[in-house]
């Protein structure tokens, strides 16, 4: 007889590192200045940004898609206000040393033309090595052990597996939504986060045959 189960596991850990999400630009009536402003912050952010990865808290850091456009908004009279013209860059980058990010944020989020958008809180690469084989692992003995239920509920024997098919699973790191308020930008905080749980999860199809 063959026994088809699927197995499963989830692994949670705390993370470890975190990938954060920035828009850099700002809107106003004189297109040159809005560009000029926009080049300007994120030059002081990039500079901000390599400042702390010299010191090791901070890599990968990208700050790529510049976009203007140009709207008209209209006042309560269905009127033409002023057209209002807009330059937006678009950057990560990814913090090692959470111990930094608090501060970090906080300057960022203070200073003008910047916006937090989110955090994506992650595992580091090594621990992602040891433990996806210890949830594979995990996935497989519950796919094992459902099979045993199944045989002895068929008043079979043992089982012994004949083929695995992998059903994917992933890592599920929580998201954390932050956008700058007005408070923000005036006080300059450090903004103390705890981080976010990542789940590892592990989906196996095995084949067994009962003896």
């Amino acid at each position: 007889m063959r026994i088809t189960v699927t197995g499963n596991s989830r692994l949670t850990l705390p993370a470890e590192c975190v990938a954060v999400s920035v828009t850099l630009g700002f809107t106003g009536p004189d297109r040159g200045s809005v560009v000029a402003d926009t080049a300007a912050v994120t030059d002081r952010v990039r500079g901000r940004l390599e400042e702390a990865a010299s010191a090791g808290s901070v890599r990968d850091i990208k700050l790529t898609g510049l976009r203007t456009w140009t709207s008209t908004p209209l006042n309560t009279r269905g009127q033409h206000k002023t057209p209002q013209h807009t330059a937006e860059v678009r950057g990560s980058f990814r913090v090692d040393d959470l111990s930094a990010l608090g501060e970090l944020l906080g300057e960022l989020a203070s200073a003008p033309g910047v916006q937090v958008d989110h955090l994506d809180w992650r595992l580091r690469d090594a621990t992602l090595a040891e433990v996806q084989p210890r949830a594979l692992a995990d996935a497989f003995d519950d796919a094992h052990r459902r099979a045993e239920w199944i045989s002895t509920a068929a008043r079979r024997g043992g089982v012994e597996a004949v083929a695995v098919q992998d059903q994917g699973g992933g890592i599920a790191p929580m998201a954390f939504a932050m956008k700058a308020s007005r408070q923000m930008m005036d006080s300059g905080p450090s903004i103390d986060l705890d981080p976010q749980d990542v789940e590892i999860s592990v989906s196996l199809t095995v084949e067994f045959t009962a003896v």
